[in-house]
């Protein structure tokens, strides 16, 4: 594949890449304080910029173009801003981001991408946001409905971001609908096709939802995968720890014909893991073949628990890669 790479803003790397799964990802006060200053910094003078915007601007709301184009803007500033502090000007996160192939990313045209991406860590968000900052794509996400009665509740609906509420179906294909809008005005939208987070790091199904819409309205579906991020933020819990995180955009993959949803996502599935093992394959970390993108085993410090533990290492996998272990681990997009 063809890379061109875009140097990391961050003043300091970490020393290891964060890929590493050999051991516990090591976390520390200092790194936690820093990063939740920073974010609330960055949160609260988003939500004073957007509002500012939001009065200058409110005559787009006149007309539906206008409208995308307010979005559009308020989109920006939110992903932005809070990345820009929370990452960009981070010492402990360090971020690079390499572009394999010739038209990798999302392509320009009369409507917008999905852009798809594997979800491992509570920081993914962050590190996501900032990539498609400093590559200049501006996109949607998908939040839950219950952050609307908040002040980031605020920023999500002047940004134009999709609110759902896991669980209710036709709150989902509301959302659905209001996806395809987007993509169709040339707007992009991301998503975390795994549906949740995956705490083995092992790759989970695929979600059918966005892949239905690809195949619905021939838009390209761009794949996205963050190798390291559980070390940024693990779920095991609050405190964070030192990453250097490493981000790749590929090239656009299409639907075709009856069934064409389905091989998208293997297709989709095949290609980030391909496009991890490269990456992974050129950080020159010793420890980084325990990477479950190489192995299709959980990390080594992984534990299972609930109904996983006794069972054996291949049905424990397989359950694993389903998604089923977790809360919203349901086939909801």
């Amino acid at each position: 594949a063809l890379f061109s790479q875009v140097p990391s803003l961050s003043p300091s790397c970490a020393p290891s890449m964060a890929g590493t799964c050999a051991r516990r990802p090591a976390t520390s006060v200092l790194v936690t304080l820093v990063v939740v200053c920073l974010l609330m910094i960055g949160v609260l003078l988003t939500i004073v910029l957007q509002l500012g915007l939001a009065i200058l601007m409110c005559p787009l709301l006149l007309c539906r173009r206008g409208r995308g184009r307010f979005h559009h803007i308020q989109s920006y500033v939110w992903r932005g801003v809070p990345s820009f502090l929370c990452v960009g000007l981070n010492p402990f996160w360090c971020t690079s981001i390499r572009w394999m192939g010739e038209r990798a990313g999302p392509p320009r045209g009369s409507q917008g991408s999905i852009i798809f991406c594997n979800h491992r860590s509570n920081a993914d968000a962050c590190f996501n946001g900032w990539s498609l900052s400093r590559s200049r794509i501006e996109a949607r996400y998908v939040y839950k409905s219950s952050l609307k009665g908040t002040p980031l509740g605020v920023c999500l609906r002047l940004a134009g971001d999709l609110a759902v509420k896991f669980g209710d179906k036709q709150a989902i294909a509301q959302m659905l609908e209001e996806a395809k809008d987007i993509i169709r005005s040339g707007y992009n939208v991301v998503v975390f096709p795994e549906g949740t987070r995956s705490p083995s790091g092992i790759l989970q199904e695929f979600k059918p939802g966005f892949f239905r819409i690809c195949a619905e309205l021939q838009c390209p579906a761009v794949p996205m995968v963050m190798i390291g991020t559980e070390h940024a933020w693990p779920l095991s819990g609050f405190k964070m720890g030192r990453a250097s995180v490493k981000v790749g955009f590929g090239e656009p993959l299409y639907a075709d014909g009856p069934g064409g949803a389905e091989r998208l996502a293997a297709s989709m599935e095949k290609r980030m893991t391909a496009m991890a093992r490269e990456l992974l394959s050129e950080s020159g970390d010793l420890e980084a073949p325990d990477d479950p993108f190489l192995t299709g085993q959980p990390y080594p410090y992984w534990e299972a628990t609930g109904e996983l533990v006794g069972l054996p290492k291949e049905e424990q996998v397989r359950l694993l890669r389903a998604g089923t272990t977790h809360a919203r681990g349901q086939r909801l997009l």
